[in-house]
């Protein structure tokens, strides 16, 4: 393993100390792009673009699994803050740029649904879930006459011991029903992603950890998504998941803090809690990806820290691969396309029409 400039590359040798003249090989000075000069003085140069990572700097070893695919070859500069990065998936950061929600809502009878019975094992599923939100002080006992039903969720993958994990799910219809939306427009996936630079050759794609809950709510609006949890009635402290207006308050605040954020080569878009930053170049993603995670921090943002993509030639965003001039439907996506059924219903055919629509 040898290092030139940013680059590690793995290759096998001819070693002959002996020999007057380098014996660089010719397959390794095509994978470096290397150019190679002679003079009518006998002199040779050897000359190597300032980024000779114009191909998958994976393709500089002679072999790669398919897991290992976007893995990077540059390090996460170590004077990054560590209290950017999550602790877990329900750590929760706090929007310095965000003012407590007051959520108005209509005339008429408030939503009162009661809880229904759950199983033990989603109970315990979504034990630890609960816990974690009360000791971040996201959820608080209250007294309401408002009342939701919580839905846990099972999850199809399991986690590290091999354990039914589920999703902490609040079934937040009749709120939404009950109170008066905001009106935003948000960008379609499909202009999103046609909007990232052609010319863009290195990616960091950012995941924000928990992006609703770090939006505070007033204190006289709380009340309204109270919900039961073992007899006792719990709120919430932050904008919850499934609530009609938490997309549009989080995308107006980061739309804000991205605002201040500016690059003079790079790019960043963003579609709810995912960032990307396209850049020209390695160096350029390295310095302007830096800056961006830092700004965020500064926000009060968490990030993810096992779902960075970081400095990449090819990254998966809202269900593509993005590289240089490409942009492809992943496998997954294809996958889940495949399997839809033909729709019998009104309901289906606009599931079918949403899964397609997003990938155009």
């Amino acid at each position: 393993m040898v290092t030139l400039g940013p680059l590690p590359v793995e290759h096998a040798f001819l070693y002959m100390p002996e020999c007057p003249i380098n014996l660089i090989e010719r397959d390794l000075l095509c994978k470096l792009w290397a150019t190679i000069q002679c003079t009518d003085t006998g002199d040779i140069s050897l000359q190597l673009p300032e980024e000779s990572l114009k191909a998958f700097p994976l393709l500089f070893l002679d072999s790669v699994s398919a897991e290992n695919e976007l893995d990077s070859i540059y390090p996460i500069p170590d004077d990054i803050p560590e209290d950017l990065w999550s602790k877990s998936s329900t750590d929760v950061g706090l929007l310095k740029s965000a003012t407590p929600v007051t959520v108005r809502t209509k005339e008429g009878p408030v939503p009162c649904v009661p809880q229904y019975p759950l199983s033990k094992e989603a109970i315990e599923g979504i034990r630890s879930i609960i816990e974690s939100l009360t000791q971040q002080a996201i959820t608080i006992i209250c007294f309401s006459e408002y009342n939701t039903p919580i839905l846990p969720i099972k999850k199809q993958k399991l986690d590290q011991n091999d354990k039914i994990t589920y999703r902490f799910i609040q079934d937040l219809r009749a709120v939404n029903d009950h109170v008066i939306k905001i009106q935003s427009i948000i960008a379609s996936p499909a202009a999103i992603s046609s909007s990232i630079p052609s010319q863009a050759r290195y990616f960091v794609m950012v995941d924000l950890c928990s992006a609703f809950l770090s939006i505070p709510i007033h204190k006289d609006s709380q009340k309204i998504f109270a919900f039961t949890w073992e007899k006792t009635q719990w709120t919430w402290t932050s904008l919850p998941q499934g609530f009609c207006d938490s997309l549009s308050q989080f995308s107006q605040i980061l739309n804000k803090d991205l605002k201040t954020i500016t690059f003079k080569e790079s790019k960043t878009v963003h579609f709810v809690d995912d960032i990307l930053l396209a850049s020209p170049s390695a160096k350029v993603c390295l310095r302007d990806s830096k800056i961006l995670l830092i700004e965020l921090y500064k926000h009060g943002h968490e990030i993810s820290k096992a779902k960075l993509q970081w400095v990449l030639p090819h990254v998966e965003c809202l269900s593509f691969m993005l590289s240089e001039g490409s942009r492809s439907i992943t496998e997954k996506r294809i996958a889940d396309i495949q399997k839809l059924s033909v729709p019998k219903s009104k309901k289906r055919l606009r599931a079918v029409l949403g899964t397609t629509g997003f990938c155009r």
